[in-house]
């Protein structure tokens, strides 16, 4: 499915059932991308900005997105599942990991002033972490009034449902925390 050679590394995934495969190839100078039926070239000193970000979703649960902007067009998103019927998502992972370190390699030794980030942006992080704190909190405060009052069942339903909420939404907060990284150093959580 995915072929690479020492010389122009590749990768491809299928961010959904419906529409063509992203593929991406490392040429020499440049990030070569296929989405659909489109077709470009960026080359890597006109690389501006790479994000690293884990990205669940309620399906396929482990996924990575690579974020590449350049400094003229739009971004294109490179991530690490690719979705293969309605339910059956494959975690692309030992493919993508390194892909997208030797994109950022290639980067570097391009010279490019990019900027290389990890996580979400602040304006959308704090909110989350707001809503990861604040939940919880909100949960144990009405959990122990049912306990008070008696309502053991609604207690540990609020808890357990607390839990669950705790173990879904708190690594996405914790590895998306936001900070820019050294491309020699790329954080081991911003990968699969």
């Amino acid at each position: 499915m995915n072929e690479t050679s020492p010389t122009e590394p590749s990768y491809r995934y299928r961010p959904r059932l419906v529409g063509g495969e992203f593929v991406f190839r490392l040429t020499a100078d440049a990030l070569e991308w296929e989405i659909g039926r489109r077709s470009g070239r960026i080359p890597y000193r006109e690389i501006a900005r790479v994000r690293l970000g884990y990205r669940p979703t309620n399906l396929a649960g482990g996924r990575f997105i690579a974020e590449v902007w350049p400094r003229q067009g739009t971004k294109i998103e490179i991530a690490s599942i690719t979705q293969r019927s309605l339910f059956d998502f494959q975690n692309q992972a030992p493919l993508y990991r390194p892909f997208v370190a030797e994109l950022i390699r290639r980067i570097t030794v391009a010279g490019a002033a990019c900027r290389f980030d990890a996580g979400f942006p602040y304006w959308r992080w704090w909110p989350a972490l707001f809503v990861a704190v604040v939940t919880p909190a909100a949960a144990l405060f009405v959990a122990a009034r049912a306990l008070i009052e008696g309502e053991y069942a609604l207690s540990a339903t609020i808890i357990f449902l607390g839990l669950i909420f705790l173990w879904q939404v708190g690594p996405m907060i914790m590895r998306n925390r936001p900070r820019a990284y050294d491309p020699h150093s790329i954080p081991a959580d911003a990968l699969p």
